[in-house]
C-alpha cells in the first residue's frame, strides 16, 4: 500500500475531522511541565537481567529510565 500523505498531515486531518464533528482524539499521558519527568521503560536486546542493569547504572541520566523485565 503506498501513503499518499505525510503521518503528520494524517494527524492534521483526523485533528480536524475531529474537531469538525464537535469530538477530540484521545492524546497519550504527558506529564506537565512542573513536575518531574516520568521514568521509561527501557530493554536491552542479547543481555542478561544483570548485563542490563550494569548497562543501565553506567548509562549518564540513568535513573530516568527503569529497566522493562
Amino acid at each position: 500500500m503506498q501513503r499518499l500523505t505525510s503521518t503528520n498531515a494524517s494527524r492534521r486531518a483526523r485533528l480536524w475531522l475531529a474537531a469538525a464533528n464537535g469530538a477530540t482524539l484521545s492524546r497519550p499521558d504527558i506529564a506537565p511541565i512542573d513536575s518531574p519527568e516520568l521514568p521509561m521503560m527501557v530493554q536491552f536486546e542479547g543481555l542478561t537481567d544483570a548485563e542490563q542493569q550494569t548497562a543501565l547504572a553506567a548509562f549518564p541520566g540513568g535513573r530516568r529510565f527503569v529497566l522493562a523485565s
